[in-house]
């Protein structure tokens, strides 16, 4: 699915509490939680604060765990990664298993699943093809597509963009909020489709009061679901942690607030397809 998505982590996550003190990092029964801010993965502000996937999990990791003194802290990738490279006490919800990571970091079983990217249209332009997906490349042959710049879609997705014949039909768009300026693209009728992941693409549509505005497709060329896993150092510690954290995983991911956490932000006629490949992932450890 995609890749990018944890950035998204992907790495999603946590309630919105008071960052750590260098103290609470050094305590021998503090865990500080480092999350990313990206809605609705994990909700910093608004009125769903504190009400994404990865802060139900915090949230469930906090409550299984009372002999332990959580803290929450946003912070990038890169500062993770740092983090976890010099054996802090932390750990982080979402990440996506790569080379690079795995020389810092050891995981738990998987705790988040995001489907593939999607394509979102005008509602009522949703003409997908066989199956209802549609293929990218066709797309971008005859309509004008927006996309985030510098982001990765994932290798197929990537690939389809890069070899697109008439590159003046795909408009990389740059700014602080990049989904939701090119939602705003979409809706005024600037580009004909924005490629996003169906979370995101609810949430920011929902936020504007513009869900009922937009369908989203599936792309032929995006098929795998993105798999985040929780991340600790490679430590004793991160080790014990790991095992903590997975026998909690196990005993709630099939439970309905886990669900739920994830359903809420997929618009009504994803859910059932979701639900499917939600049971496939419970199978994997």
């Amino acid at each position: 699915m995609l890749s990018n998505l944890c950035k998204v982590a992907l790495v999603i996550v946590c309630l919105c509490l008071p960052c750590a003190s260098p103290a609470a990092e050094a305590a021998d029964d503090a865990v500080t939680w480092m999350h990313a801010d990206f809605p609705p993965l994990r909700i910093v502000e608004g009125p769903y604060a504190g009400q994404g996937p990865s802060d139900m999990i915090h949230d469930l990791m906090r409550r299984e765990m009372p002999d332990l003194d959580h803290h929450v802290l946003t912070a990038n990738l890169s500062r993770t990664m740092n983090w976890m490279q010099k054996g802090e006490k932390v750990l982080a919800v979402g990440i996506i298993p790569n080379p690079e990571r795995d020389a810092v970091m050891q995981y738990s079983m998987p705790c988040v699943l995001v489907p593939p990217v999607c394509l979102v249209v005008r509602a009522g332009e949703a003409d997908g093809g066989q199956g209802g997906r549609i293929a990218l490349r066709e797309f971008v042959a005859r309509k004008i597509l927006g996309v985030a710049v510098d982001r990765s879609y994932g290798p197929e997705v990537d690939t389809v963009l890069r070899a697109a014949p008439d590159p003046s039909r795909i408009v990389a768009h740059m700014g602080s909020n990049l989904l939701g300026s090119l939602l705003d693209m979409l809706l005024l009728g600037r580009v004909d489709g924005v490629l996003a992941y169906p979370f995101e693409a609810t949430y920011v549509a929902r936020m504007r009061g513009r869900e009922s505005g937009i369908a989203l497709v599936p792309l032929k060329d995006a098929l795998v679901p993105v798999v985040g896993r929780i991340a600790a150092p490679r430590t004793a510690w991160g080790t014990n942690m790991i095992g903590r954290v997975n026998a909690v995983l196990q005993r709630h991911r099939d439970t309905e607030e886990y669900r739920q956490a994830f359903e809420r932000w997929l618009p009504s006629g994803a859910v059932d397809d979701y639900r499917v490949m939600y049971d496939e992932f419970l199978l994997t450890r």
